[in-house]
Parts: structure tokens; C-alpha cells; sequence
């Protein structure tokens, strides 16, 4: 392979022997050049010119696929990641032709190199990230409960994870009686174990985290309610986020 410069414009080939050698050699010599420095005769649109692009594109698809349920905080790193080098790969097809080879050679690797980083971000994630459970969460007794009731929230999901943040709503279960929500706490804890010191006396919004304790799947926990005598209460899931 060498490299001539004439009138400040850099020219490539590749050069080498055998019936099929040259062809391929060419080939190869051109998509190597051209993919990650873009010199050669390339016209502007030409489709070398979009195939960093194209690559990050795809590494950009692929992570969307594979993004999963739960909090958008915790992409923040992933999605920057993998936005900056869409942005700087379309650029480079459009308005980088004319920069130096060094510029156009950094960009493709650097671009290329930080979509893959954007990907493993989303891998990891997907597999110890944050996941919005509440639609596979039930509870039961559904019917209003009154002071002592024992209530089973149950997580149908198949993600494995740690721990359990689970958030409580508490709402009058009956019309026309005296407001005992503000005096309502109750108490939560994994099925078959006793709360937890910061897990006890809570109100209606308060967030409770439960280590699950190796259990899979189908988790389930105790809801221990205390309220005024003769108090009815509803009490509902508000968020149900398993995370590591």
C-alpha cells in the first residue's frame, strides 16, 4: 500500500499479485482508508463516506432494543454515549471531507469507540439496572381494611434483583367517615421475616426498601396496617422499583 502526494491532495492504493489478490487487496485497502480516514477520491455522498454512521446507527438500534423498563435517570450516561457519536459520525459524512486525515481518522475510532461504550452502559444496565415493576405488583385483601389487617403485596416479575423499593398510597376506603389517612402508618417487611427498623410506622408515600434476600421471583410482602378504630383504609401500590 502507498501513499503519493501531488498539487497537496492525498491519493491511496493497494497493490498486489495474483489473479484474485488485486481485487481483493483493493477492496480491503478502500474500506480500511476510507472507513476511518475518508481520503481517497470520495465523492461527498459517497457510502463510505456513511458507514462510521451507519455502524454507530446500528450500535444506537441495538441499545434501544435492549433498554429496559425503569427509571430514564439512570441512561443519562448510556444515551449521551451513544447521541454524541450519531451526531459526530453524520457530520463527518456531510461537512468533515476537507478536514485532515488525522481529524477524520480520530472521529471514526473515537465515534465508533464511544457507541460501543453507550452499548455495554445498556448491557449492564439491563442487567442490574433499576426496573419498574408496579404493573406486575397485586394486593390483597383489595377491599378496605381497617386497623391490624395484614395485607400481601405480591411482585410477578421474572427480573432478578436485590432489593425492593416499594412506595404505599393510603385513601379513605369509606364515604362520609372522619379523615384518618393523616394517622394511618403501616408496616412492611419480606413475607415471613419482621420489618426492619427504618421499614416500620410508615405514611402514605413514604418509600420503604426491602432486601429480597436471593429471592428470584414472585416476591412477596407484608403489609401490616395501623390506623384509628373503626378507620377504613384503602391501600394501594404507588411504585415498585427492583434494583441492585
Amino acid at each position: 500500500m502507498t501513499a503519493s502526494s501531488s498539487g497537496g491532495q492525498s491519493h491511496y492504493s493497494a497493490h498486489s499479485e495474483g489473479s484474485n489478490a488485486l481485487s481483493i487487496g483493493q477492496v480491503v485497502g478502500n474500506l480500511i482508508l476510507k472507513f476511518f480516514t475518508g481520503v481517497g477520491d470520495v465523492e461527498r455522498w459517497s457510502v463510505w463516506n456513511w458507514v462510521p454512521c451507519g455502524v454507530v446507527l446500528a450500535l444506537c438500534a441495538v441499545s434501544a432494543l435492549l433498554v429496559p423498563e425503569g427509571p430514564w435517570t439512570q441512561f443519562a450516561g448510556a444515551a449521551v454515549c451513544l447521541a454524541l457519536p450519531l451526531v459526530a459520525t453524520f457530520w463527518r459524512a456531510i461537512w468533515g471531507r476537507d478536514r485532515a486525515m488525522w481529524w477524520r481518522a480520530l472521529l471514526s475510532w473515537g465515534s465508533v469507540a464511544l457507541a460501543v461504550a453507550g452499548l455495554a452502559q445498556t448491557v449492564h444496565l439491563r442487567a442490574h439496572g433499576e426496573v419498574d415493576v408496579k404493573g406486575s405488583t397485586s394486593i390483597r385483601p383489595d377491599s378496605p381494611v381497617g386497623d391490624g389487617a395484614a395485607l400481601t403485596v405480591t411482585v410477578d416479575s421474572g427480573t432478578v434483583r436485590r432489593h425492593l423499593r416499594l412506595t404505599l398510597g393510603v385513601a379513605e376506603g369509606s364515604v362520609g367517615t372522619q379523615s384518618c389517612a393523616p394517622d394511618t402508618t403501616f408496616d412492611v417487611a419480606l413475607a415471613g421475616r419482621q420489618p426492619e427498623a427504618e421499614n416500620r410506622s410508615l405514611t402514605s408515600g413514604t418509600t420503604a426498601d426491602i432486601a429480597l434476600g436471593g429471592q428470584p421471583t414472585d416476591v412477596r410482602v407484608s403489609v401490616t396496617v395501623h390506623t384509628l378504630p373503626g378507620c377504613l383504609m384503602e391501600i394501594s401500590v404507588d411504585s415498585a422499583v427492583l434494583h441492585d
